[in-house]
């Protein structure tokens, strides 16, 4: 018989062990209602000591009123030392958390992720954690000698791995959130980079260096595409790297993005959808624009919305460019890189275009 309770025992997961621990603490203190059941999280953020719940978790009234006690406990279970209660992004410009700390006794948090150090104020900065495939891929650019241009630097979420990993010359960091601000001067002292950047407060299409970059990140959703003219604009005339983040719906129909889009998609049969796609490249000439296929560069993309919306992406940049240069430049997307999904049809993609002189 103990033999078998022990077998039975090793099948219990981290999660419902956890639980069993929690529901006992507070029926030991007569407070446990069977509805607070859904309330114990099955996933956390976690983000050096402080644990970071989502908005569900701990809702009820009653779980506040079993004392500090009851949050030395969670601390205990989920190896934290303090404990955050998530909410949804608020409706801003700046993406600010609706997050309050409800133990522990600072909102600072201090976080490594692949070797850069972050700190920010729980309470008043976003910390994504399913840009974590973004930030290492920046990391693994070989950017040495280049110059960058970050539109929306945060608290260094890209702008540190082009630093410390990617071995960047310079970054330009754009940030019109003065608390994140603050946190990005004190995450690029921590690294040992404050030398290879500047920060420029407010609004990137008033305060971004204008032909100085070599590659330019626009990361900004639901949609960059009220900043493609400046990070045009901040490419050197030699021409340059654009990465374009945009959240791109799929499986709904969608309407098309213009005529321009539709009569590529009928030239080259894109309706005709295959995950492999050879690249597009667009130039304007006389005010007519040229399209070709480049089949050297074969694009991988799970959804054809994501390879509709890298023509919308060639067209509209290759317009932007028109309106700044005198001379033909050429417009490829060669890469296409999903960060996350925020629902089935939802998907935060990174596409990455070239634009150079011929």
């Amino acid at each position: 018989i103990k033999r078998n309770y022990k077998k039975m025992s090793s099948k219990i997961t981290k999660h419902e062990r956890i639980r069993e621990t929690l529901i006992c603490f507070m029926k030991e203190r007569g407070c446990w209602e069977e509805k607070m059941n859904d309330e114990i999280p099955r996933s956390f953020e976690k983000y050096g000591s402080h644990l970071l719940f989502p908005e569900t978790a701990f809702a009820n009234r009653t779980w506040s009123d079993a004392g500090e006690d009851l949050w030395k406990l969670i601390c205990k279970l989920y190896n934290g030392k303090a404990v955050a209660i998530g909410g949804s992004i608020q409706n801003d410009s700046y993406r600010t958390p609706s997050v309050r700390l409800i133990y522990g006794t600072t909102t600072i948090v201090n976080f490594v992720d692949n070797h850069v150090r972050y700190t920010w104020d729980i309470e008043k900065n976003m910390f994504s954690s399913g840009n974590v495939n973004e930030r290492h891929r920046i990391g693994r650019l070989s950017c040495k000698g280049e110059v960058i241009v970050d539109l929306f630097a945060g608290i260094g979420y890209f702008t540190l791995p082009y630093l410390v990993h990617a071995e960047a010359k310079f970054v330009h960091a754009c940030e019109w959130n003065a608390i994140a601000v603050e946190a990005l001067r004190r995450n690029l002292e921590h690294n040992g980079v404050a030398n290879r950047c500047r920060i420029y407060e407010g609004d990137n299409r008033e305060v971004s260096p204008r032909k100085v970059a070599d590659r330019v990140n626009i990361g900004i959703i639901p949609s960059s595409e009220d900043y493609w003219q400046v990070a045009c604009e901040a490419l050197s005339d030699k021409g340059g790297i654009l990465y374009v983040h945009q959240n791109v719906t799929s499986k709904f129909n969608c309407r098309n993005h213009c005529d321009i889009c539709e009569n590529v998609k009928v030239e080259f049969n894109l309706n005709c959808y295959e995950k492999f796609q050879s690249a597009l490249e667009c130039h304007i000439e006389n005010n007519t624009y040229i399209w070709n296929q480049v089949h050297s560069y074969q694009i991988s993309c799970k959804k054809e919305e994501w390879f509709h919306f890298a023509v919308h992406i060639i067209h509209s940049i290759s317009s932007i460019i028109n309106t700044i240069h005198s001379n033909i430049w050429k417009v490829i997307v060669k890469e296409i890189f999903k960060v996350k999904s925020y629902a089935p049809h939802i998907d935060h993609i990174v596409y990455t275009v070239h634009c150079f002189p011929p």
